[in-house]
């Protein structure tokens, strides 16, 4: 039985795309495959596509591995054919042939390798965000695998190239105040921020949150805690992390990777004398509803008083905001998220309005929500289940107690 070595290049996909990223490997060294059956992913700038094997046989080689840059017409893998299944093989089968073809890959892949050694190194996502922020990716130095350039790379040089260039406007008679201490700190995070992010609005009947409420403020206010209606937003939260955890992560684009957060250690923007400030409540999902009110009532007393430290705006993994707490009519936001979270809540103020129930117009309390998401890692279809469920426990606040 005789065997022949066929090898499978990146075809021509259309569109004048010359180049793929090899997303994952469907069958592996060693791994039978049958004629027609996908091998391998490839992501280009119009698509994602599965590429099958043209011939039945066995993988023996993967020119590349995931997160890598194929190019068109160049080596992917090998597949090792066997006569035995009725193939006519593209070369007659003569130990000279064998020879002229081992010799020709050698040759194809050393080219390849000359190729992507001069060519710029960057997966099609990085090229299309270069292009829209105007970066000359030529002259970027890449951090990543065997000098791959990465969305970190993007974020440092338009870094550099902000502060090179101002877009600053000064007029005669200007007053200036340098941000220093916490807004300073703020403004900087708010600066590095380059998330792709959308927005998701929805609102929930609140007339058992405020019966609930009213029942437990009665007992706090024994302890002197005036019991509000964040600590039962935080409670919710906790809970529809443990149902969705991806909304309580970070993302390494560097890396390739998601991280997935055990804590739910929920940051909570709220007013200070050094201004809005963003402390971070930790450990939340081992906390009770009791506990998170008497944690979150420290928690604002420390910042009331002035008393909150850089220490404690750290290591937050998902955020909330209760725009509503600082007065005014606003029904709907698009909070910004802060790396390296991926996601953070806004929550209107309890506002009472007409809703229809069965054939009936009533007026019901209601609480409107503001979601923002990372939309590298969460779609619209897992945010709308997000804040579906969210939206039930604030409903139905008995599940969470």
């Amino acid at each position: 039985m005789v065997e022949e070595i066929y090898t499978f290049c990146l075809p021509d996909l259309g569109e004048g795309v010359v180049e793929g990223e090899v997303v994952e490997w469907l069958k592996q060294e060693g791994d039978l495959v049958r004629q027609d059956e996908p091998v391998v992913v490839v992501m280009t700038d119009k698509a994602t596509v599965e590429l099958p094997s043209p011939y039945p046989g066995k993988i023996q080689k993967q020119y590349y591995k995931p997160g890598e840059i194929a190019i068109k017409d160049k080596p992917l893998y090998d597949i090792l054919l066997d006569s035995g299944n009725g193939l006519v093989a593209p070369e007659k089968k003569t130990k000279e042939s064998k020879h002229r073809k081992k010799q020709f890959k050698e040759e194809v892949f050393s080219d390849v390798k000359a190729q992507n050694a001069k060519k710029i190194k960057a997966i099609p996502k990085v090229r299309h965000q270069a292009n829209e922020w105007k970066i000359d990716l030529s002259l970027i130095p890449g951090s990543g695998f065997d000098g791959r350039i990465t969305e970190s790379d993007l974020h440092h040089t338009l870094a550099k190239q902000k502060e090179g260039f101002s877009h600053t406007l000064h007029l005669e008679g200007d007053e200036e105040q340098q941000l220093v201490g916490i807004p300073g700190l703020m403004a900087k995070r708010m600066d590095e921020t380059h998330i792709p992010q959308f927005s998701y609005f929805e609102q929930a009947d609140a007339v058992r949150l405020i019966q609930l409420r009213q029942n437990i403020k009665e007992t706090a206010a024994e302890e002197g805690i005036n019991v509000s209606y964040m600590p039962f937003f935080i409670r919710a939260l906790s809970l529809t992390i443990k149902r969705y955890p991806k909304i309580n992560a970070s993302v390494d684009m560097q890396a390739g990777k998601m991280i997935f957060h055990k804590q739910h250690n929920i940051a909570i923007a709220m007013s200070s004398p050094q201004g809005l400030i963003v402390p971070v409540l930790k450990g939340v999902e081992t906390l009770n509803m009791s506990e998170i009110i008497h944690a979150y009532e420290s928690m604002k007393s420390k910042s009331l008083a002035g008393k909150t430290s850089s220490a404690d705006m750290k290591e937050g993994t998902i955020s909330i905001s209760n725009f509503g707490a600082f007065g005014g009519e606003g029904l709907w936001a698009t909070p910004m998220i802060v790396e390296p979270q991926v996601a953070i809540l806004g929550v209107a103020k309890i506002r009472k309005v007409p809703l229809v129930k069965g054939e009936q117009v009533v007026v019901r309390d209601v609480v409107p929500f503001s979601w923002s998401f990372d939309h590298r890692l969460i779609d619209g279809e897992l945010a709308a289940q997000v804040s579906h469920y969210y939206h039930d426990l604030i409903r139905d606040p008995g599940l969470f107690l």
